[in-house]
């Protein structure tokens, strides 16, 4: 008997404890709330950093449009500073958003405006400086004066899923690089998303590892060199429905041995040249539209639809 009651009441002490264990919390900001308030709803804190400063913060919501600073993000977390409103991320001295974890970690991140305001120091916008692996989701968002890239996804350890939705990327050195460090896995899927006026390319699929993808109803145009760049170790990747136009040197470039870039119903027109296979697989399903393009270029096959 006394065995049995020691036992419940270990479950019950073990119990206890689980419950009593902090929970993780959500946090607000709002345009005018103080870092020294308790980041409550009704106590907003300023900034998104001052919010998870307070720390065990999952989300981090915004009461309305403001500019809440950059961030430093090492664990798993949502930013959303919901439909309607705006948080803006401006400053020229240092990256937007820094993302550094050390284990597997999802980030969302919404409804947010950054702007490095064009200095031409090498700062990005969102960066994975250390991504052990995870989730970085990207939905209704604007990236512009970067004189890094507006996106740099480099996972370091596994498999990284960069995801990418309704969001303008512009006016960067290059709108969106996934470099996966060798042995590692960058799968990306773009949906909605403009890639224009970039100073060098709209989209890079780089890096020592393997890149895999899909970008899909997407614009890559306007950009000083090419709108999209496969020169990875290896890159399975498929451009469908997009327009890749007006890019200065190549719509489309492989430039790796490993590269196997497929493209359907795609308009690819009024580039230096439309696509060009360095090297690699540049595969057509054979109902892209060419125009207008210095040279149209020439894919290296055509594969029938299935």
């Amino acid at each position: 008997m006394r065995k049995i009651i020691l036992l419940c009441a270990s479950l019950f002490a073990m119990v206890l404890s689980i419950s009593l264990s902090p929970a993780m919390a959500q946090a607000w900001v709002g345009p005018n709330g103080s870092d020294a308030n308790a980041c409550t709803e009704a106590a907003p804190c300023a900034t998104f950093q001052g919010a998870l400063d307070k720390g065990n913060i999952s989300q981090i919501n915004c009461l309305g449009s403001g500019s809440y600073a950059t961030v430093l993000i090492t664990a798993s977390l949502t930013i959303d500073c919901g439909a309607g409103n705006v948080g803006n991320i401006v400053g020229s001295s240092g990256s937007g958003i820094v993302i550094i974890t050390s284990s597997a970690a999802t980030i969302v991140l919404r409804h947010l405006a950054l702007n490095g305001l064009s200095t031409g120091t090498p700062i990005q916008g969102i960066v994975t400086n250390s991504f052990f692996s995870g989730t970085l989701i990207v939905e209704d968002c604007m990236i512009q004066g970067y004189a890094g890239a507006g996106i740099n996804f480099q996972p370091q350890s596994g498999r990284g899923l960069l995801e990418v939705s309704d969001s303008e990327i512009f006016g960067n050195q290059s709108g969106i690089v996934a470099q996966p460090a060798s042995g590692q896995i960058a799968s990306v899927t773009l949906d909605h998303v403009k890639l224009t006026g970039n100073t060098q390319n709209g989209l890079v699929l780089g890096g020592a590892g393997v890149v895999a993808g899909t970008m899909r109803n997407s614009v890559a145009g306007s950009n000083t060199s090419d709108g999209v760049l496969a020169n990875a170790g290896q890159v399975f990747f498929t451009v469908e429905e997009s327009s890749i136009v007006n890019n200065l040197v190549d719509g489309i470039q492989t430039n790796s041995a490993g590269s196997v870039v497929n493209v359907g119903a795609s308009t690819i027109g009024g580039n230096g040249t439309g696509v060009k296979a360095t090297s690699g697989s540049l595969i057509s399903f054979g109902d892209n539209h060419m125009s207008a393009n210095g040279s149209n270029g020439n894919f290296t096959s055509t594969t029938a639809l299935r």
